[in-house]
């Protein structure tokens, strides 16, 4: 049986309440942040900021913000961890070893 996506949305937002949360990282999440939006209910949006972000995608996250009256809640490494991995491996270690360990630092810490 196929359900509205909003429906979908709706019975999220209700059944969870302030556990629910949209993970933002960009364009393509906007659809789920219009259709929260549809519900009339309140919803949380959270984006990781792992520091290697670019310029623009900050922007964009602006535009979202003030398009739907919203305010992404952003999660960030511990500096420590980041500053420890930087000076041990270099700026761009994932090149060489993989991104397991940067994005241990970088995405799974913060969450």
């Amino acid at each position: 049986e196929t359900q509205d996506p909003v429906y979908a949305i709706r019975m999220a937002l209700e059944y969870y309440g302030e556990d629910c949360a949209i993970s933002f990282s960009g364009a393509e999440d906007v659809y789920l942040i219009e259709l929260a939006q549809q519900t009339g209910l309140p919803f949380r949006v959270f984006s990781l900021d792992t520091g290697r972000l670019h310029p623009e995608t900050y922007e964009f996250f602006q535009r979202v913000e003030d398009h739907y009256g919203i305010k992404i809640e952003y999660c960030f490494p511990e500096k420590d961890n980041v500053e420890g991995l930087v000076r041990e491996k270099g700026m761009f270690s994932f090149y060489k070893d993989g991104h397991k360990e940067c994005c241990t630092v970088r995405k799974v810490g913060p969450l």
